[in-house]
């Protein structure tokens, strides 16, 4: 189906209708955007989607900034502890940014298995975070459970159990709170995606699943479709995607309309909407090209950014290590 050509102001306001039917969100950072016409038989409607300040624009950057650094330091941390953990940490920042910025305090989020950057998205502070990662015991282990996180030291049958039970809670006391859920298909956790799907398709229960893939296949999006769960795809490393198609989802679960599935995949189109293969752009990068065409990115902004969040990460790898 062909899709209706639009500005960026107008693609900005445009709203992202959780649907019935599985539905692709093209990425704004392209002089030529597109947007998927939503089907008839929507699960719900949003009022128009106000435009997102640029105040908003430059937390989703800093957050992708912050997180991509600390993943780094981790990964780093890992390599000297010759943990040979794989990881990449360019690929989750464009998801844990969009998906994660406007949690509420009483919202509970479950960080995939050893993920630690969503946390430190939701709040986790970094005093907590590099003790674990160094296995010191100078300090005390984070009472997840304070901040309303899952610990990602469990397993994803685990955190989608826990997950599903704190969104019943919520469900039942109708205080418009919601659970999000990170994972990976890396993490062979696509059975239990389906299966957590299916109780809270079921149950209508406020819940958000953040799946990331790299498979252009639609074929969860489809499951997700037959268990009664809207599913929209956005590009996976495409944060202002992210975060409006969230951003909507979030709204439809504390409304009590349900569960929603956000696939985060490779886009398999080139700007005229052609088949030229997954992109291989960095989120961050794109975000800095998107944010300076609008008049609002400088070196000097990132340098002093980069500077005072290296002495914070500093600071708290010395104190982990006493």
């Amino acid at each position: 189906m062909r899709v209706p050509q639009v500005s960026i102001e107008t693609w900005e306001r445009t709203p992202v209708t959780i649907a019935a039917t599985p539905c692709l969100v093209r990425h704004p950072m392209t002089k030529a955007r597109t947007a998927e016409k939503i089907p008839d038989g929507s699960l719900s409607t949003h009022n128009g989607f106000s435009l997102i300040s640029n105040e908003k624009l430059l937390e989703i950057y800093s957050t992708m900034l912050k997180c991509r650094m600390l993943e780094e330091r981790i990964h780093l941390l890992d390599k000297r502890k010759k943990a040979a953990k794989s990881s990449n940490p360019s690929v989750h920042v464009a998801a844990i940014a969009g998906a994660a910025i406007d949690l509420l305090s009483g919202d509970t989020l479950a960080p995939s298995q050893g993920g630690l950057t969503p946390c430190f998205a939701k709040g986790l502070p970094l005093a907590a975070i590099f003790p674990i990662v160094l296995s010191s015991g100078a300090l005390p282990r984070p009472r997840y459970s304070a901040l309303n996180l899952i610990p990602p030291s469990l397993s994803a049958s685990k955190q989608l159990d826990r997950s599903l039970a704190a969104a019943a809670i919520c469900k039942a006391k109708r205080n418009k709170k919601a659970a999000v859920v990170f994972l990976s298909d890396a993490s062979g956790a696509s059975s239990e995606l389906e299966r957590a799907m299916m109780v809270a398709g079921k149950k209508k229960l406020p819940i958000l699943f953040v799946y990331e893939t790299k498979s252009l296949e639609e074929e969860q999006l489809q499951r997700a479709n037959d268990l009664g769960v809207p599913g929209v795809a956005v590009e996976d490393d495409d944060a202002v995607a992210v975060y409006r198609v969230a951003t909507e989802a979030l709204a439809h679960a504390r409304r009590g309309s349900g569960p929603t599935l956000i696939e985060c995949r490779p886009w398999p189109f080139n700007d005229r909407g052609t088949s030229k293969g997954a992109s291989a752009k960095h989120p961050i990068g794109k975000m800095e090209t998107y944010l300076a065409g609008k008049g609002l990115f400088s070196r000097q902004f990132k340098t002093k950014l980069v500077a005072q969040f290296n002495r914070e990460l500093d600071a708290a790898i010395k104190a982990a290590a006493r």
